[in-house]
């Protein structure tokens, strides 16, 4: 009989920090090692810039700048900021990116403006078909990623850290195909896309309409009996729905890992954002840095630090499920301060209690697709897009 390796799990850093810059350096100081092995010649970070006007939603420039120099400072010749979510050339400007970067050997790439070839992915409809949706060849092929994101709540996923933060690696007219839709810049129309599209907005107005939506959601589903751990009430065709596509964004989020894992990974808890993220929620003096090489373990440590299970984000089990990385935190290895020691209880989303039944809806695997669903779609054209 062959005895049992016991091989060591994933390293992940756990910064308590009331300096922003200093506890990312700290943080990416007790991975040295980790970090010297994937500074290769070019390194692409692929900060989150949901918003280019809400700082508080996206990637702040103290995180990135100390990342960008111990990249350099660890061999490193160029870095590439690739990142497609919102207007990031207008958020690069912003937030200051290009300021304090400039001398530094960066360039600044808008997935969506300046990707000129894209490779195919594989994704799943919410019936169970299979689709065929572009994603950018420069972040795919990239010998190192390195992702930077935030603590935040999230209205699909509950929370979303470094792994979620690679899908704006997708085309822009393709990122509905990760929630199961049709390709498009909406899947919804009429008075619904209005809406939707009103909420997707970056302004004041918006902000304040989503955090009010959120609380008369709290009061709707406590009333409807929808969040009681036992004998909840029955789910409406609404949130079966809702459920499926989530379920559906899970999946293909498994897949985009498959694809474009980061090999580092950075999550900003310096101030997370709680209640109606990712763009519009409320923030959280966390003061936590985290990072590792094993995104699926940095991403599981920051639930942890939110005060959220891991494995009850569809996403992070899933994907700690096809054995790309380890959400056990049993099993990962905190270096730094203790996790009692930075864990807080975090408000989520108001879809929590909706969240929180994903297992109630039929796994997607066991669905037969739709006849009028298309197995795959043509080769689209991937000429530069004018987004």
């Amino acid at each position: 009989m062959i005895p049992a390796i016991d091989r060591p799990g994933p390293k992940v850093a756990l910064v308590k920090t009331n300096r922003r810059r200093d506890g990312a350096a700290e943080a990416l100081a007790l991975l040295s090692d980790e970090i010297a092995a994937i500074a290769h010649d070019e390194v692409v970070i692929k900060p989150n810039l949901v918003s280019h006007r809400n700082q508080l939603a996206s990637t702040h420039v103290d995180t990135l700048s100390a990342t960008v120099d111990f990249l350099l400072a660890a061999g490193a010749r160029s870095i590439t900021i690739a990142e497609g979510a919102s207007d990031a050339s207008e958020g690069f400007e912003a937030f200051g990116y290009r300021d304090v970067l400039r001398g530094l050997p960066v360039r600044f790439f808008d997935v969506n403006r300046d990707e000129t070839e894209w490779d195919e992915i594989e994704l799943r409809g919410i019936d169970g078909s299979t689709r065929v949706a572009r994603i950018s060849r420069t972040l795919a092929r990239a010998r190192s990623r390195v992702s930077l994101a935030l603590c935040k709540t999230h209205v699909n996923t509950l929370a979303t850290f470094s792994l979620k933060n690679m899908l704006s690696c997708i085309h822009p007219e393709d990122r509905t195909m990760m929630h199961g839709y049709a390709p498009g810049r909406s899947a919804w129309t009429g008075w619904r896309g209005a809406a939707v599209r009103f909420l997707k907005g970056d302004d004041l107005a918006v902000r304040a309409t989503t955090r009010l939506l959120g609380r008369l959601k709290r009061i709707k589903f406590r009333l409807e009996g929808k969040d009681r751990s036992r004998n909840p009430r029955p789910l409406s065709a609404a949130d079966a729905a809702f459920l499926r596509s989530s379920a559906t964004l899970g999946s293909n989020l498994a897949a985009l890992s498959r694809r474009v894992k980061p090999h580092f990974s950075v999550v900003d808890g310096f101030v997370a954002m709680h209640r109606e993220g990712p763009r519009h929620g409320t923030p959280y003096p966390l003061g936590a840095m985290i990072a590792g090489s094993d995104a699926v373990a940095v991403d599981a440590v920051a639930a942890a630090v939110m005060g959220f299970d891991p494995f009850s984000i569809d996403h992070i089990a899933k994907i700690h499920n096809e054995g790309l990385g380890s959400a056990d935190l049993d099993a990962i290895e905190i270096v730094g301060d203790s996790l009692a020691t930075v864990r807080r209880k975090l408000v989520p989303h108001s879809h929590a209690a909706i969240l929180g039944r994903i297992g109630e809806v039929e796994p997607i695997a066991n669905l037969v697709p739709a006849p009028h669903f298309e197995r795959s779609i043509d080769r689209v054209d991937a000429r530069r897009s004018n987004f």
